[in-house]
């Protein structure tokens, strides 16, 4: 079968080695933020619990997101994104350290959730603490299993090429995961097939369990509050977020290969737009949920709201909406900047800025209503390094085990592109 990326074959290529300063980057933000978090542990158990959960649902959120971009140009056959699309695969990687990393948080609902200790009437059936874990392990559980199971049919036909060109551990779990090999061709075919089946569940799942996060991380730390909007606006700032990360991520491994050419202008022009239209959106959210607040003027709506727009958190408030709506919306706004890997790489850290404060601030007013200062320190700081560390360390073991780039194309993508070609050639002659 055809192998062609963007007019020329993609290569098989590995982050290998991994270059020593990243390696050892991610361990040290690890060792660091555990001090940390064991630090605040002994200093103030709930605070420490308060930025673990705040630290949790960012870095889940955000690798979740990357890998719903996969699926999304997997429906869409979006011919554009295919030398990125093993990147944004690459942060399932982490979604079974996320998994486990929930665990601890299920055991301390005591501590994050005022209804474990003060019921509220009328709402028991929903907030308790068994039902709460149950639902976070099945339908977590669930979508981070069909994400990896996604990764791993995206990476199927490619370690049937490569497995032959490896040694030692990496053949065996080669070996492992190309079992019962039927072929290339037949693998390839069977691989879109099953692809194309997943990608519409996988989006489902997403919106499904990330709504249902937002409802009980978010909502019922205030549970007399309530809003149809918070759960689209929780999980589509997580795409946004997973969307900026790709782009850093994508500029610095193609840097790194020796293979910036295969991720061209367009391509980033190409993400440059998605990012900027999800920018809109969001606030697009942002806004049809403040304003029903706002003209409805019931004081039940109102607080979380109010907790939110005054200080100390204000400033904060003003902060998120500069950093994910402002200053992206008028900087990608042209075409040159969309094209730019560097800038679009500073529009992207900004975003993950952003929206770190953003996750701050859905969370922290609810636990500190009428705090006299900011409860912004190296308790949050610390343990986002935790985190980040982990999600370094997953991302970059998997990039140097697996090829970066997808080999491997569907022929449905094959069929466009010939078409595509004869419309040009056609054009050409007339």
């Amino acid at each position: 079968m055809a192998h062609a990326a963007s007019g020329s074959d993609a290569p098989i290529a590995r982050l290998d080695p991994v270059p020593s300063i990243a390696t050892a980057g991610a361990i040290a933000l690890t060792v660091i933020g555990f001090c940390a978090f064991a630090l605040a542990l002994v200093r103030d158990a709930d605070r420490a619990w308060q930025a673990y959960m705040m630290n949790w649902l960012y870095f889940t959120g955000m690798a979740q997101g990357a890998v719903i971009l996969a699926a999304v140009v997997t429906i869409t056959k979006g011919m554009w994104s295919r030398n990125m699309r093993r990147i944004a695969v690459s942060f399932a990687s982490f979604l079974p350290i996320a998994l486990l990393l929930l665990l601890p948080l299920l055991f301390v609902t005591q501590r994050v959730f005022p209804w474990v200790s003060e019921p509220v009437p009328g709402k028991g059936a929903y907030l308790n603490a068994p039902f709460f874990i149950a639902r976070q392990v099945i339908l977590l559980g669930s979508l981070f299993s069909l994400s990896v199971l996604f990764a791993r049919w995206a990476l199927r036909p490619d370690l049937g090429l490569m497995r032959d060109r490896v040694e030692g551990r990496l053949a065996e779990l080669y070996a492992s995961l190309t079992r019962n090999w039927k072929g290339q061709e037949e693998e390839e075919a069977i691989a879109h097939r099953r692809l194309a089946r997943l990608s519409p569940i996988l989006a489902l799942a997403y919106a499904v369990a990330f709504g249902v996060v937002a409802w009980d991380f978010i909502m019922s730390l205030e549970p007399h509050w309530f809003s149809t909007l918070i759960g689209p606006y929780f999980f589509m700032g997580a795409f946004l977020s997973g969307l900026a990360a790709i782009g850093i991520v994508t500029h610095w491994v193609a840097r790194r290969v020796g293979h910036e050419d295969l991720i061209s202008a367009d391509q980033y022009h190409d993400l440059g737009k998605l990012t900027f239209g999800f920018v809109v959106f969001w606030g697009y959210l942002f806004f049809s949920q403040y304003i029903v607040i706002w003209y409805g003027l019931l004081p039940g709506e109102q607080s979380f709201v109010i907790h939110r727009f005054t200080p100390p958190f204000s400033l904060i408030s003003k902060l998120v909406f500069a950093m994910i709506f402002v200053v992206p919306f008028f900087g990608l706004l042209g075409a040159a900047p969309k094209r730019e890997p560097r800038i679009l790489t500073m529009f992207g850290a900004l975003l993950l800025l952003g929206f770190w404060l953003e996750r701050y601030l859905l969370l922290y007013p609810s636990w500190h209503i009428g705090a006299g200062s900011l409860p912004l320190g190296w308790q949050e700081i610390g343990i986002a390094l935790f985190f980040l560390g982990l999600l370094m360390l997953s991302v970059l073991r998997f990039l140097h085990r697996y090829p970066v780039f997808q080999v491997w194309q569907p022929m449905s993508e094959i069929e466009l592109k010939g078409i595509e070609v004869e419309v040009a050639e056609g054009a050409g002659t007339a």
